[in-house]
């Protein structure tokens, strides 16, 4: 026959588990595990000592743990188990049984936990059945993060002692509780539970002397790290306005530099506009001015090659310079729209390339705001020559459409297509792909639009999307075609 050692506190005081008195619910908070399973073999070998029960509803580490320490003790654990004096259950396979929706059912927590109470009262020896309980399932509810449900179950604790007549023990790891916004739950939990005993580092204090010294220390720590988090506070609220501010200079500059890019792309084009009308009003009309002369004199015997030479030049020339004014300005825009425009346009970009070009406008597509007829014509310009110098594509497709809240000019081509990098940092940029689609999107931008390029092997298609809102339909255009 084995005999068990009587457990001992370090003070030589016997850790008797009804100590606390009748109904008792108290609670341990530990800073390691062999601390709590000191306390927790005290707790439960007085209390098998006694001939009562003992109900521990743990983690599988702790109940290993808590049956190691009695066994060294003296006490048979497995007479106690057989003889149902001896509980021990899984923390959380018990919780799940009385959990719904993510709090504790009151009925099933009383049919459940008052079965196994009820059970270990009716094999505890003895006139008067008590019954020792230690729990963790509060201990997981918290750490689950589940604040409400643990606060609920310890209530449901001290609610069903009042029909049993047990003694219970609760425990939490200290290491839980690290954060400022944990207080006040903490003071709920310790409200709910008649003794608290504290971390080992303070429980083992052996006279009042140490334990006053340690409570002024921590006193002195608990007001540093309050004037450290006033502190912390006044900083963090300091770099919150830092950055609004900063974020706000970002803002404004960078809606500095887009008018700035605006507005020098309205200058760009109206310097190319007024190019154009000098070309075909000044160079071009002297041109044809010679030309008349040429063919006046051509007439003059024995100088024919000459002449004819002469003539073809300035063919050329008088050619050139037409086709350089409308490239900067076509005046096909001013009198027919941006469908008039791009049909000359595509037209002769076909020629000179040699791709293929195809256009699909609507015949009866009307006259848009002129800020946006130049726009899509410059997007036109600017998409064709990136598919005639990069693309390595045969055939381009260009169209138009428009209904009652936009206008979106689409150029697809047959080319090898964007590399897959390259278009992934123009999405996440805007850049990587030179200035021609930059241009394009800041255009597009300046008119509330958008640029959206898609890019695979069998090629590229650019799309650009303006809206026709009103405050763009109102722009005002001026008679002479130029921006004032």
């Amino acid at each position: 026959m084995s005999i068990a050692i009587i457990p001992r506190r370090d003070d030589g005081s016997i850790a008797h588990w009804s100590e606390a008195g009748p109904r008792a619910h108290t609670v341990q908070f530990y800073g390691e595990d062999t601390s709590l399973l000191k306390e927790l073999s005290c707790f439960v070998g007085a209390a098998l000592m006694a001939g009562d029960a003992a109900v521990v509803i743990a983690t599988k580490p702790h109940r290993d743990g808590l049956t190691h320490r009695l066994q060294l003790l003296g006490f048979d654990t497995a007479k106690a188990f057989e003889q149902a004096r001896y509980v021990p259950l899984d923390a959380a396979e018990t919780l799940e049984k009385f959990m719904l929706d993510g709090m504790p059912d009151a009925a099933l927590f009383d049919e459940i936990i008052g079965s196994v109470l009820g059970q270990a009262a009716a094999a505890a020896e003895g006139k008067t059945p008590r019954i020792a309980a230690f729990g963790e399932m509060v201990a997981l509810l918290w750490a689950e993060g589940n604040t409400e449900a643990a606060l609920r179950l310890e209530e449901l604790w001290n609610d069903l002692a009042q029909r049993y007549p047990f003694y219970l023990r609760c425990a939490y790891p200290m290491s839980g509780f690290n954060r400022e916004d944990h207080g006040a739950s903490f003071q709920k939990i310790c409200g709910a539970h008649s003794h608290v005993f504290p971390v080992e580092s303070y429980s083992e204090l052996i006279n009042e002397e140490q334990r006053l010294r340690t409570v002024t220390l921590l006193q002195q720590k608990a007001q540093a790290l309050e004037t450290e988090v006033t502190e912390r506070k006044q900083v963090e609220e300091a770099l919150r306005h830092a950055k609004a501010e900063l974020e706000s200079l970002v803002e404004q500059r960078t809606a500095a530099l887009r008018q700035l890019s605006a507005r020098l792309l309205r200058l760009q084009d109206t310097e190319r506009r007024r190019i154009a009308r000098d070309l075909h009003d000044s160079l071009g009309q002297c041109l044809v001015g010679l030309k008349l002369n040429v063919d006046m004199l051509k007439h003059s015997p024995g100088r024919e090659e000459l002449w004819l030479e002469a003539e073809r030049l300035m063919q050329q020339s008088i050619s050139e310079v037409r086709t350089l004014s409308y490239l900067l300005y076509p005046p096909t825009m001013d009198a027919g729209g941006i469908a008039s425009a791009a049909r000359w346009y595509v037209e002769g970009f076909g020629q000179r390339s040699g791709l293929k070009v195809t256009l699909d406008a609507p015949t009866d597509l009307g006259r848009l705001p002129e800020a946006i007829e130049l726009t899509l014509y410059r997007v036109l310009q600017e998409t064709l020559t990136n598919v005639h110098r990069h693309s390595g594509a045969s055939e381009a497709h260009v169209s138009i459409l428009e209904d009652a809240e936009q206008v979106i000019l689409e150029v697809k081509d047959n080319g090898r297509g964007i590399p897959e990098k390259l278009l992934r940092q123009f999405h996440a940029t805007g850049g990587g792909m030179g200035v021609g689609l930059a241009g394009i999107r800041e255009r597009a931008w300046e008119l509330a639009g958008k640029l959206e390029v898609e890019s695979d092997g069998s090629g590229t298609l650019v799309r650009v999307t303006v809206p026709l809102t009103p405050m763009v339909q109102q722009e005002p255009q001026t008679q002479s075609g130029l921006v004032a």
